[in-house]
């Protein structure tokens, strides 16, 4: 009885990506890991913590969700408008999200903020994750230094601002003045 050689055609060989058929691996913007050990994946929602009228300036932390830890319709809701073309196309996904619903119709990044679910990290803990290699990835500090020096402006300057009109409140004695004409 002779024997076959079944090595010879890996099932999984070194070029199995390649073939007919195989998945092409995406990758996204907004995407990353920690920078520890535990490379955990997150969803960075703000390259830089946003800038409001007398806050500190934030622009070395940013804001990010750890996608593990998000229930399963969360997490594939949130992985959907990530992925969205308008998603993709978004400068910061903040801003992107906070017009977004997830299916049971809430807010999302209402509800990650809500249930602490957005958490801030120093931009040099976070790693960007654009590609397999190690030329795909690159720490969240140094590429908001790059994206800064293209715009020829500073890393403070990138933040999205939180400029968000003051609500106007009215007392209810107010509101039944009437004007004379």
């Amino acid at each position: 009885m002779a024997l076959m050689n079944v090595y010879d055609k890996l099932v999984m060989g070194p070029d199995a990506g390649n073939l007919e058929g195989a998945i092409e691996k995406k990758w996204f913007k907004h995407m990353g890991e920690l920078a520890d050990e535990s490379k955990a994946k997150v969803v960075i929602l703000y390259r830089t913590v946003p800038q409001g009228e007398g806050k500190a300036d934030e622009s070395k932390n940013c804001l990010v969700v750890g996608t593990k830890f998000l229930p399963d319709m969360y997490h594939n809701a949130l992985m959907r408008a990530v992925e969205s073309e308008a998603g993709q196309s978004a400068y910061e996904l903040g801003p992107y999200i906070g017009r977004q619903s997830f299916p049971d119709g809430t807010n999302m990044l209402a509800m990650l903020h809500n249930d602490n679910y957005i958490k801030k990290f120093p931009t040099k803990d976070i790693v960007v994750t654009y590609g397999p290699l190690a030329e795909g990835r690159i720490a969240l500090n140094k590429l908001n230094q790059m994206i800064a020096k293209d715009q020829g402006v500073q890393v403070s300057e990138l933040a999205v601002s939180d400029d968000k009109p003051k609500a106007e409140t009215t007392k209810k004695s107010d509101a039944k003045k009437t004007t004379k004409k």
